[in-house]
């Protein structure tokens, strides 16, 4: 069984490889985090299709990391919802609207921020700087915002959704992120400037990734998205913040390298 070093490693080694191996990688992970995603809404007591979200996923994913294939990408999103809605109709008196619209909305989300994460490899001038920046200004803002917590921690920062999270720790966690994204893109052909502005954007926002999947848990009255990980809990727990720190970090990429190809 894997352990959560194990993932860092992984992910780690794939990235290292870039191109295909990582998009492949991270591919896989979002279709058992998507399956992941399906149980939790089961547990939140909805009824949602696990075809309907793996299909929404991929088409979602498919269309960020080939944004040349816009029109494949717009297919098969429209492919995906007449078919879920069709299959819905079907089943209107066991399943509500809403057990679709979560399906769909899940997969969405799981899809777009993956392949997010997936595009990261394909920027100049070395895709691997861009995936390397993520991960270490994602660690630090975790590791930071858990020492300040836990030393100067007095306001909730969501205790209707994450409890043990605080200002003080939201704030220590944006300054470390900021100060080793600077340092590291000093040292990275990515430069000061940019590696400044993608800690200060990962420390401030990937913290949604967080938020979003600690509610849905919570709905589903669950500790851990699944029991993959010992110890660790699912996939999902693993990569809440990974994923919008993925799409940060390609946005800062974008606008770095002036390479507009993203919808």
């Amino acid at each position: 069984m894997l352990s959560g070093a194990c993932v860092v490693i992984v992910t780690i080694f794939f990235g290292a490889l870039g191109g295909w191996w990582f998009t492949l990688f991270v591919a896989v992970v979002i279709a058992w985090t998507t399956y992941e995603l399906w149980q939790l809404l089961g547990r939140a007591g909805y009824r949602p299709s696990l075809a309907t979200s793996l299909g929404t996923a991929a088409a979602a994913f498919i269309g960020i990391r080939l944004p040349n294939l816009l029109i494949f990408f717009i297919s098969a999103l429209t492919l995906v919802l007449l078919a879920s809605l069709v299959r819905q109709l079907q089943r209107a008196q066991t399943h509500t609207f809403g057990d679709w619209a979560v399906s769909f909305a899940g997969g969405f989300y799981l899809g777009w921020t993956g392949g997010h994460l997936a595009e990261l490899t394909v920027f100049p001038p070395d895709g691997r700087w861009w995936l390397a920046l993520t991960l270490i200004t994602l660690w630090s803002t975790d590791s930071a915002a858990y020492v300040s917590g836990r030393l100067f921690g007095k306001h909730k920062l969501a205790p209707a959704i994450s409890p043990g999270k605080t200002w003080e720790g939201y704030i220590g966690g944006i300054v470390a992120s900021t100060l080793v994204g600077a340092t590291f893109g000093a040292l990275a052909p990515l430069g000061v400037t940019v590696g400044a502005i993608a800690g200060v954007l990962v420390g401030a926002l990937s913290i949604f990734g967080d938020l979003i999947e600690s509610m849905i848990k919570r709905q589903a009255h669950t500790k851990d998205s699944g029991h993959l990980i010992p110890g660790h809990g699912g996939l999902f727990d693993r990569i809440d913040s990974l994923l919008w720190a993925g799409v940060v970090v390609t946005y800062v990429a974008v606008f770095a390298s002036g390479t507009f190809q993203l919808p």
